[in-house]
């Protein structure tokens, strides 16, 4: 399916949740989060080409790819993080968008605890 396509779909929905809303019917809470979630679905198929496509170079270099994965996993956390706060507050749930946000950060800060590691330990291999 095309980008394009995904987003007048999107469009189409977020109009009608917009009359949903001023209805006063909940359904247009319900009616963001499938819109989101489609998006949502489609960047994590095309996320899923980058990764095998960037996967390839990196073995035809012939680097290792341990630490491309550990930024690759950090920036879907990050995305993903996003995307739920931001419903969470679309919702009326800023506290718990704010929770979110602040896992997202200490999981992040942790994944990436073994680059921090190697950089601090090439650092210190050449100081004399």
């Amino acid at each position: 399916m095309s980008f394009y396509k995904v987003i007048c779909g999107v469009m189409v929905g977020v109009l009608l949740a917009i009359q949903l809303k001023h209805l006063g019917s909940p359904v247009w809470v319900y009616l963001s989060v499938v819109l989101s979630l489609f998006v949502l679905f489609y960047a994590m198929e095309r996320f899923t080409f980058v990764m095998d496509f960037l996967d390839g170079v990196l073995e035809d270099i012939g680097l290792e790819s341990g630490y491309f994965e550990i930024l690759l996993k950090i920036i879907g956390i990050s995305y993903l993080c996003e995307f739920v706060s931001n419903i969470c507050r679309e919702s009326g749930f800023i506290t718990v968008a704010g929770q979110i946000e602040i896992g997202g950060k200490l999981t992040m800060m942790v994944m990436s605890m073994p680059i921090l590691l190697a950089i601090v330990n090439t650092i210190t291999s050449v100081m004399p």
